[in-house]
């Protein structure tokens, strides 16, 4: 018995998936128009009703949304991290057009490692608060975070504030603590370890970009942070 062959590509889910890379691996910006219709259907040497099918498919991922017949538009359905200043993930996916859902996987008090410890000024080993969730863009797993606190700031926080709020919110609310402010912030290329994986869904070792930050409420530190990045959602 022979092996069945692969089904090949339909044209317009190539050229469909080909959009994608482009807007995902470029310098759009949100409601930048595209080329026309002609003009990309001359470029990908396919009718314009092949584009057309190319283009829904796009338009139903939410990359680019049609304009009154004109050109198409790029939605700019990408999140894009600032390194100046606080913005928390629930507005910034908001204002991207994305539902952002929580998910806390551990809450509670631990131990000041050596790099929680040195970030937030305390003694190694000292007890401090820890809050890992796994946020979710359209119910699919971007991020998993896990964040320590100084462990005074734990006091009062449940765990259903944190899923339906950003934690941000919940110091303002609940310590006063205002004006944040990124101190110090670190993005580096990483691979996700066996407990990250197992809650992110992906397998151990796979690549990610990890996000480091210190933040800050007038100059002391408030949150040691240690994220990773799953897809391709962001933008730096």
């Amino acid at each position: 018995m022979t092996a069945q062959e692969p089904v090949p590509e339909s044209v317009h889910v190539r050229i469909a998936r080909a959009l994608t890379a482009e807007f995902g691996n470029s310098l759009w910006q949100a409601n930048e128009p595209l080329p026309s219709e002609t003009e990309l259907a001359r470029y990908f040497k396919v009718t314009r009703r092949t584009l057309r099918k190319a283009l829904a498919i796009v338009e139903a991922e939410g990359l680019i949304t049609k304009n009154q017949g004109r050109n198409s538009l790029y939605r700019g359905r990408s999140i894009a991290l600032s390194h100046d200043t606080i913005v928390d993930l629930p507005t910034a996916a908001r204002e991207a057009g994305f539902r952002l859902t929580t998910k806390l996987l551990r809450m509670g008090e631990t131990r000041a490692g050596l790099a929680e410890a040195r970030a937030l000024g305390v003694r190694l080993g000292e007890t401090v608060g820890e809050i890992c969730r796994l946020r979710l863009l359209d119910g699919r797993p971007v991020v998993q975070q896990r964040s320590v606190i100084p462990g005074n700031l734990l006091a009062g926080m449940r765990p259903a504030d944190l899923e339906r709020n950003s934690l941000y919110q919940e110091l303002q609310r609940r310590h006063d603590i205002d004006g944040l402010t990124i101190g110090r912030e670190q993005l580096i290329q990483s691979s996700a370890t066996t407990e990250e994986a197992a809650f992110a869904g992906v397998a151990a070792g796979h690549p990610v970009v990890r996000v480091l930050r210190l933040v800050l409420a007038d100059g002391k530190p408030v949150e040691y942070s240690n994220s990773i990045l799953i897809g391709e959602y962001f933008r730096f």
